[in-house]
């Protein structure tokens, strides 16, 4: 559980990192924010779905992990 929390925490890095690397490269972050709508949508999205596999009876471990890193990957790419 301490994985996935540390992998959160990064994720949250990551957003704030963007976020100041666009403004200071003049972005509209406004408009950044609505593109990137979905792009929250689907990370919540692969969280809300570590959760479940963690707290089943018997956790699913390495499929939360696979999640984790899905969700990483895709953070790095936009």
């Amino acid at each position: 559980m301490a994985n996935v929390n540390a992998a959160i925490e990064r994720l949250k890095d990551i957003r704030v990192e963007l976020d100041e690397s666009l403004r200071l490269l003049g972005a509209d972050l406004e408009a950044a924010d609505r593109q990137q709508a979905g792009t929250v949508e689907r990370v919540l999205l692969h969280l809300q779905d570590i959760y479940s596999a963690l707290c089943r009876e018997t956790p699913n471990v390495d499929y939360a992990k696979a999640l984790v890193q899905e969700a990483m990957t895709f953070c790095k790419e936009i």
